[in-house]
Formats: C-alpha cells, sequence, structure tokens
C-alpha cells in the first residue's frame, strides 16, 4: 500500500454518468470519490440529476439539472453545468477540479477563468470506441478537438494505462511528463473467494466444473470465441458447463450461435446480473474468462476492470492477450493467456486447467494476492491523491 503523508484538498470531481444502475463505470466513480473522501478531503461531486448518487464517505453533492432526452440533455447539462460550476468555484474555492472525461468543454473553461487547476481521467481511447459504435465524422471530429484543447490546457492526465499514455501523446501536442497513469482496480471485500457450495446457493447454477464469463455482451468481449471452443472442450468433457451472465447487444447472437453449434444446452445465459450478484456468480465458476477482441481493445488501450474482479474472487482466469493483460501476465504470473480465436487452443487451455484443480489453486491465490498488493481502490486512490498533490 502507498502511505504519504498529504495535504488536506478541497476537490470538486466533474462527471457525466446516469447512476441509473451500480455498474463497472459507475463504481468506478463511486470508489474513487469514496475514498478520496475517506483518505479526509472535501469531495464535492458535480453530476447530472438523474439519480441522486450515494457514497460511503461524506460527499456533497451538486446535482445538475437536465432533460433526459438525448441532444437536449446534453445541451441542457453543458450550458447548466458551467454557471453552476463557476458559481460553487467562485464560492468554496476548490484547490483542484477533477474531469472524468467526456465531450464536456465546461471544465476546461472554468479551469482557466478561475485558475483553478483540471486534472483529467481518461477510461479508454474515445475516437476509437465512436468509430467502433458508428458515430459520424462530424461527432468524432468535434470529439478531437474537445481532446486537443483538454489535453493541452490541463494539468495532469491520469489514464487508466501506459497504452493510453502512449496514444495521448503519439495523437496530440502534449508533454509525456504531464501524463501519469494510474490502473483502475477493485474491491477485494465485494469481491472475496468463497465456495463454490455457497456460491451457487446464491446464482442457482449446477454443481458441476463451470466456465464462466461475467459482463456487458459486446463484440469486443469475445465470447463468440468461447461458444465457438466449446464443442472441442465438450467433446473431451462433456460434463462441463458454461455461464454467460450479462446482458447487452450480442446476447441473441450468442445465443444463436450456441444452438447453431449444437451445445446450448451446455450453455446458461443469465441476462442482466445485479451488481451484488456479481461475486457469486465469479465464485461459481471454476474457470473465469476473459476473451476481449485484441484488435479492438488494443486499440482503445482500457485498464479491465472485470479482470481485478475474477482476481479479487481468487479465481484461475484465460484470457486473450491484449497489451494490458500481457503486462499483468509478464509481471505476476497469474494468469492464463491464449490466443482466443484460435478454437484449438483456447479449448485446450480451458480442459488443461479444468482438469488440474491443484493449477487453478495456485493461479487464484497469485491472482488474489496481486489485486490485495497492487490493484484495490484505495491503492488506486491514494495513487490519484499522490498526482494532485504534486501538482504546484
Amino acid at each position: 500500500m502507498i502511505i504519504i503523508k498529504n495535504r488536506h484538498l478541497k476537490i470538486f470531481y466533474f462527471c457525466f454518468e446516469g447512476f441509473s444502475r451500480l455498474g463497472n463505470i459507475n463504481n468506478h466513480i463511486r470508489e474513487t470519490v469514496g475514498w478520496l473522501a475517506k483518505f479526509g478531503h472535501e469531495l464535492h461531486f458535480f453530476n447530472p440529476n438523474f439519480v441522486k448518487p450515494t457514497f460511503d464517505a461524506k460527499v456533497t453533492i451538486h446535482p445538475i439539472p437536465v432533460i433526459n432526452i438525448p441532444l437536449l440533455r446534453w445541451i441542457i447539462f453543458e450550458v447548466l453545468s458551467f454557471f453552476i460550476l463557476i458559481y460553487n468555484v467562485l464560492r468554496h474555492r476548490p484547490d483542484y477540479l477533477y474531469f472524468r472525461e467526456t465531450s464536456s468543454f465546461t471544465p476546461i473553461a472554468v479551469s482557466i477563468l478561475c485558475h483553478v487547476p483540471l486534472t483529467i481521467e481518461v477510461n479508454g481511447w474515445v475516437l476509437e470506441e465512436l468509430r467502433q459504435t458508428g458515430y459520424s465524422p462530424w461527432k468524432i471530429a468535434y470529439m478531437r478537438l474537445n481532446q486537443r484543447l483538454n489535453y493541452s490546457f490541463c494539468e495532469r492526465i491520469i489514464p487508466v494505462s501506459e497504452g493510453l499514455k502512449n496514444l495521448i501523446v503519439a495523437n496530440y501536442p502534449v508533454k509525456a511528463g504531464k501524463i501519469i497513469p494510474v490502473a483502475n482496480g477493485t474491491n477485494p471485500e465485494s469481491f472475496r473467494p468463497m465456495s463454490k457450495t455457497e456460491a451457487i446457493v446464491k446464482t442457482g447454477l449446477v454443481n458441476t466444473l463451470t466456465v464462466g464469463f461475467i459482463g456487458s455482451c459486446y463484440h469486443y468481449h469475445g465470447v463468440q470465441h468461447l461458444i465457438q471452443a466449446a464443442p472441442l472442450v465438450l467433446e473431451k468433457m462433456p460434463q462441463v458447463r458454461f455461464v454467460v451472465a450479462g446482458d447487452g447487444a450480442q446476447l441473441e447472437e450468442w445465443q444463436a450461435l450456441s444452438r447453431n453449434l449444437n451445445v446450448s444446452e451446455a450453455f446458461t445465459f443469465t441476462g442482466k446480473v445485479p451488481f451484488n450478484m456479481a461475486s457469486y456468480y465469479i465464485n461459481s465458476y471454476d474457470v473465469c474468462v476473459s476473451p476481449w477482441d485484441t484488435e479492438f481493445f488494443d486499440k482503445i488501450s482500457g485498464s479491465p476492470m472485470k479482470l481485478f474482479d475474477y482476481f479479487a474472487c481468487g479465481k484461475a482466469v484465460v484470457s486473450s492477450a491484449i497489451e494490458t493483460v500481457m503486462e499483468i501476465a509478464d509481471k505476476y504470473q497469474c494468469i492464463e493467456v491464449t490466443d482466443i480465436r484460435n478454437s484449438s487452443k483456447f479449448a485446450q487451455v480451458l480442459i488443461e486447467l479444468l482438469q488440474d484443480e491443484s493449477r487453478r489453486n495456485e493461479l487464484g491465490q497469485k491472482a488474489r494476492a496481486v489485486i490485495l498488493n497492487y490493484f484495490t481502490w484505495e491503492i488506486t486512490s491514494r495513487k490519484i491523491e499522490h498526482v494532485l498533490n504534486g501538482i504546484q
């Protein structure tokens, strides 16, 4: 754990998040804001008023009124947030503005006008995400302009990976010294090892060897590759079951693929899983998978939070060889990495792990230790605090 003696800070945290449900991204905000407040800093939180968020520490919440109609919502937010933020800056005189990146110009405008240093948190390469999801060229051009101005005039940039830092430096005239990567984390109390028997009482899954995925159902999460490898696994180990816990655009497509490959009876697609059930599902699995699409994820260079949740539960994990995973695999040797597009290789790694309980336990124990020592939300938040304290 990082132990640093720091001064008391007044931090304005600005973002555009719905908080309609507790998911990965929103949980990141809750955890880091909550920990910064627990460290003794004064936190003011600015966000649209869709739902009032709750934190497990004292945080002053400033809801920004919006009308929940797509284009109108953003215009109203951008206008009102400027006046609400600047009013509160003049009233409370914060030490720092902290901006979780969206396409807003409000934080940088207030930072310049009121001479308050701005730090921007970057969670993925948004330009590539926009391209992949079919956004128009003008929207991408607008975001590129937004990033150029924000990155140029802010004091610090905190990307969640080294890969993101490299992308920022390669695409914008920004000095590498102002960019300080801080990886995501997880909550090792919420995500903890438990017996499979205890877990399946909650999930209702069958007590047999199980390969599992949890997360949103989009093509870049690569579950199609797991389904394609499943017939080869079942040929050697017909008792194995596969669980896909989550919802999203590709769910029906994946279900159809499992039927087409005649493995649907071995698959359970749960649909949407409440956040407080996630650890029970993970602990119902014998092997967890993160078969991300390498081409897409290496372009956005994100920090895979679900991987850390698997680790915190002490699970053996098989992943594709994306850049951020390879950094962890090379440094800590706590995860199996394979070419998930090669069904034979993918299946073989799964079979070997399913047949070797001692190897699964070894990987799981290493993974849990890695989380406790390097990737809790407390550690992540201490690193953010350290970055802020380094601003003169």
